[in-house]
């Protein structure tokens, strides 16, 4: 963290956006709708794994993996295609966040990125491919419907998070179908 050649603790200033072919990236129009289309094509292309031969073999894995052992699947092998399939897309969102901000810094690795992360996964919906971005709409609208009426904000999405966990365990996206059972 404290490496003065990596930007210490004030983290690694990029000197321009990275070009993606042709592309003139350092305008900030062009680069939302990259980002926009790359979101698009990730989402598209994890729902047709979801609903591919693969994915109904990841979701067995998922709810028993000894019996998916015992049915002659390999099982490790099937995982860490997982891993390394969720590494690549990681990495991917690392990548465009360093553009967008100008700079890679250590404080993008704190426990409140991981827990923000999660907040939206809960209240877009666990089970479902398009639950995070449903949750990241919605984390941002009621942040900034609460920060209008109090600066402690925390506390209205707190009820919010509270209420979906009670009355909507697939999330927000499990109301319109979107859930982990969809066929």
């Amino acid at each position: 963290v404290s490496l003065k050649f990596w930007g210490g603790d004030d983290g690694w200033p990029l000197l321009q956006r990275s070009t993606f072919g042709s592309f003139n990236l350092t305008d900030d129009n062009s680069f939302y709708c990259l980002v926009l289309a790359i979101l698009s094509g990730v989402l598209f292309m994890l729902d047709r794994i979801a609903h591919s031969r693969f994915g109904r073999v990841i979701q067995s894995i998922r709810e028993n993996e000894v019996r998916m052992e015992a049915l002659g699947y390999p099982v490790f092998s099937f995982k860490l295609v997982c891993f390394a399939l969720g590494g690549a897309l990681a990495g991917l969102a690392g990548a465009l966040m360093a553009n967008q901000a100008g700079l890679a810094s250590p404080n993008l690795l704190h426990w409140m990125q991981s827990g923000i992360l999660m907040v939206m996964i809960v209240i877009g919906g666990v089970g479902s491919v398009f639950g995070g971005v449903v949750g990241a709409v919605l984390l941002l609208v009621c942040e900034e419907v609460f920060v209008e009426i109090t600066p402690h904000w925390q506390i209205g999405l707190g009820g919010i998070l509270l209420a979906v966990v009670l009355w909507a365990p697939l999330g927000i996206a499990g109301l319109f179908g979107w859930g982990r059972n969809r066929e």
